[in-house]
């Protein structure tokens, strides 16, 4: 069965969501609905051994990516 937004609530992606960006270490983020999924993109720092680097991380969830994040996955 295909999970779609309809049957996910607003409180539990967003807080699957802010759980999955800690723990890649992602801030100044931004999330993205669409009709399959979201888009999160944001910033990760890093360390280069000499200095700090910055990357710009984007991931593509769909719905049915964003249940197993909920549920613990």
């Amino acid at each position: 069965m295909k999970v779609s937004s309809k049957n996910l609530a607003y409180p539990e992606m967003l807080h699957a969501i802010g759980k999955f960006v800690a723990k890649r270490g992602i801030s100044n983020i931004c999330v993205m609905e669409f009709e399959n999924g979201v888009i999160v993109t944001g910033t990760v720092l890093y360390n280069t051994g000499e200095t700090m680097g910055r990357r710009v991380e984007t991931h593509i969830l769909s719905f049915d990516d964003v249940q197993r994040l909920i549920k613990g996955g």
